[in-house]
């Protein structure tokens, strides 16, 4: 299939994130219920959020049991891959040195995190010795 259309929402990649969770696929009911217990939702936007993405090609969907449940078409990793390059070049002119720079300006990177990094970037390139 080809690459779905668009970005995502908040909203939509919330629901996104439910769905990559969930083995069989979940239902808008589901969907709501779930995003209900952390705020205030009323089923008709996460009807019409689930509408959206299938119609741009992000879920699919399938009747079960006279029901119908929604699966992700792309994975999780490729969707924030994606979403990180499309937020970098939106708001750091694709510069990931800018965001980072950012990131330990505000403080709202930890230690542990700044460690990742650094393991990160004194990691060997793939081909390189």
């Amino acid at each position: 299939m080809a690459s779905p259309e668009g970005s995502l929402t908040s909203g939509q990649f919330e629901i996104m994130q439910l769905l990559w969770e969930s083995k069989d696929g979940l239902t808008v009911v589901e969907i709501w219920e779930t995003i209900g217990v952390d705020r205030d939702v009323s089923r008709t936007t996460i009807l019409n959020q689930v509408d959206r993405l299938e119609k741009r090609g992000w879920l699919e969907r399938n009747k079960v049991e006279g029901v119908f449940r929604y699966r992700p078409t792309v994975d999780r990793e490729s969707t924030e891959s994606k979403l990180a390059a499309d937020f970098l070049t939106e708001f750091f002119d694709g510069s990931a040195t800018s965001l980072v720079l950012s990131l330990l300006g505000s403080k709202r990177i930890s230690r542990n995190e700044i460690k990742r990094l650094k393991a990160l970037l004194e990691k060997p390139e793939k081909g390189q010795s």
